[in-house]
């Protein structure tokens, strides 16, 4: 029978991500199952978005600060993804609980205090908001870094657009500070390189998973696609996108690119909105549930003048990982890991009388199969080296120009020890309908 309880902290279907611990816990960590194994991996290649989310290195952020180095305790081996689900740990190494102790019988207004507390019947961990807190929020950016590297064609960027309703920071920080008040702020998300078609109406549209991981974003209020809530006052001749070419280019992008659900291949353009810091210095009634009273409460400790400036990193790394999953559901990512997009194309150096026997034959297979196993192919840049180093003098020579989503072989890239070069593989017998074109080669001399 299906237990309600089993997925309430697992999200996605292809790139399964588990997340868990609480803020004042030794640790918090994230599990992620179905990364394609081979892929390069190691911690340095969390530091760019870690010191984006850290706080106390922007103004307006919580002095807290951990050192969020991930701590694999499976998943990698020698540097690389094995392929078995990778588990990360972040320590919890600078917290003050106390500040907690002394308010817990009064729940702070904002937080899941009272919920919590009524959901898990006294048995939650409190202390900085427990599992509710946004320290987890380090485990989704981890997880966004994998699911980014996955995707090395898709590029995802988010910034602050407001603050406190200013577009100047500074400006809205200054009006937090002036009133001694946290504030909220307005993010938005640019993705570039998105294939067409992802997202499958109507449960799972590409809004619809990208919503619902936003959401689990603490502090978020609301999101909007495109011109969003904008569209409501527009007339459809001034919303509608016209397509200019066979690609599904737009003259305008008012759908934030996406329509139907699905991708169309134009930039995916969002904004979210994020609610004010809940802890504030400003005095607040709320109940105290064991006195029976209501109590004036002002929130001490470390906290964040402005959540929404640690939220960029965030917001990217939730909307990898949707775009990452539903890219694995299309197979635009393969289990084994390539720096190149499975759509793109590869080339074959072969001779004219070897691919005329091919032809006959249905699938192409040169004498180096027989010894080595594997089809030596190359990327476009990469042709006329392999030209210069292997055929000098050949003549007779034709370049095949293989679409490797065709392909019945397994496909792998994998460093040539000589070059230091990424050069595919095919491991098996070309089949011959994935070959699109075919050219003849120049003597080399």
């Amino acid at each position: 029978m299906f237990n309600k309880h089993n997925a309430m902290n697992q999200f996605l279907q292809h790139l399964r991500v588990s997340i868990f611990g609480e803020s004042h816990g030794p640790a918090v960590g994230i599990t992620i199952d179905g990364v394609p194994a081979g892929m390069p991996l190691q911690a340095s290649d969390f530091v760019h978005d870690m010191e984006r989310r850290k706080g106390g290195v922007q103004k307006g952020t919580t002095p807290r600060q951990e050192a969020d180095i991930p701590n694999f305790m499976s998943g990698v081996f020698n540097h690389h993804t094995t392929g078995a689900p990778i588990t990360m740990l972040f320590e919890n190494a600078n917290t003050r609980s106390s500040d907690y102790e002394k308010q817990r019988s009064i729940p702070r207004p904002g937080h899941a205090d009272w919920v919590a507390q009524q959901k898990f019947n006294g048995f939650e961990d409190f202390r900085g908001g427990g599992h509710f807190s946004g320290r987890l929020t380090v485990c989704l950016v981890a997880a966004g870094v994998i699911a980014k590297k996955m995707m090395p064609q898709v590029s995802i960027q988010a910034h602050i657009k407001s603050i406190a309703g200013c577009n100047d920071v500074e400006a809205g920080l200054q009006k937090a500070i002036t009133a001694k008040d946290a504030v909220g702020g307005i993010v938005e998300c640019v993705v570039t390189g998105v294939p067409v078609g992802l997202g499958e109406p109507f449960w799972n549209s590409i809004e619809s998973l990208i919503s619902h991981a936003v959401f689990a974003i603490p502090a978020v209020r609301g999101i909007e696609f495109g011109t969003g809530f904008a569209a409501a006052n527009m007339f459809a001749s001034e919303h509608n996108d016209v397509i200019t070419d066979a690609a599904g280019t737009t003259a305008t992008n008012h759908a934030g690119g996406i329509v139907g659900g699905i991708t169309n291949g134009n930039p995916l353009v969002f904004r979210i909105a994020i609610k004010p810091t809940s802890s504030t210095p400003k005095e607040q009634v709320t109940y105290n549930w064991v006195a029976g009273t209501q109590d004036t409460l002002s929130v001490k400790g470390r906290h964040d003048l402005c959540i929404a400036l640690r939220v960029p990193p965030v917001l990217e790394a939730v909307t990898a990982l949707v775009l990452a999953d539903a890219m694995l559901a299309t197979q635009h990512i393969k289990r084994i890991y390539s720096p190149v997009p499975i759509d793109a194309k590869i080339f074959h150096v072969t001779t004219a009388a070897s691919w005329q026997a091919a032809v006959l034959s249905g699938s192409y297979a040169p004498e180096s199969l027989h010894t080595e196993g594997f089809i030596h192919c190359s990327t476009a840049d990469q042709v006329s080296g392999v030209l210069e180093r292997y055929y000098q003098g050949v003549t007779g020579l034709v370049l095949l120009t293989i679409d490797t989503s065709q392909l019945t072989a397994p496909l792998r890239y994998e460093t040539a020890a000589s070059t230091g070069e990424y050069f595919p593989h095919v491991y098996g017998r070309i089949n011959c309908n994935a070959v699109i074109t075919t050219s003849a080669i120049p003597d080399v001399r």
